[in-house]
């Protein structure tokens, strides 16, 4: 199933290469929040209570340049019991846009779990919930980058 998100930053693009640098730590602390509030909104919207909220391990590959900027792969998956949750593979761009201005894209393909069970409940339930977790991983990467430059 794809997923795209995108937002801008006011940062040159060479302030958020170098921003990115700086909190490469953080990211999977940001994957983990991100996630957790997608597993807030299932259980927002889901049957029953409760939160599978899941702690994930995000990798995140060497930039490769690209005609669109700078391609980033991403990939992020549950910790422990991984068949009953979805793995996000995607690529992270970072595209100039002006002098001060860059976009950032999160563009990636997950396959939801249990099968086609899962793909039947992605189609009614489970998209909304992995769209809202890139958008909040982005949008908090893209609050962290001018924190960040701020900062500095």
């Amino acid at each position: 199933m794809f997923v795209r998100y995108e937002t801008e930053v006011p940062l040159s693009m060479p302030t958020v290469e170098s921003a990115l640098d700086g909190i490469e730590s953080q990211l999977s602390a940001l994957a983990d929040l991100a996630y957790r509030e997608g597993e807030e909104l299932r259980s927002r919207v889901g049957p029953g209570p409760g939160n599978l909220a899941k702690e994930v391990r995000l990798e995140i590959g060497s930039p490769q340049i690209h005609r669109t900027g700078l391609i980033y792969p991403v990939s992020w998956s549950a910790v422990g019991a991984e068949a009953l949750f979805p793995r996000l593979n995607a690529d992270l761009v970072i595209s100039h846009i002006g002098v001060h201005r860059t976009r950032i894209i999160m563009d990636g393909t997950y396959e939801p779990p249990l099968g086609q069970f899962g793909r039947v409940v992605d189609r009614i339930l489970l998209r909304r919930i992995a769209e809202s977790t890139v958008k909040s991983w982005v949008d908090r990467l893209a609050e962290s980058l001018i924190a960040v430059h701020t900062v500095s």
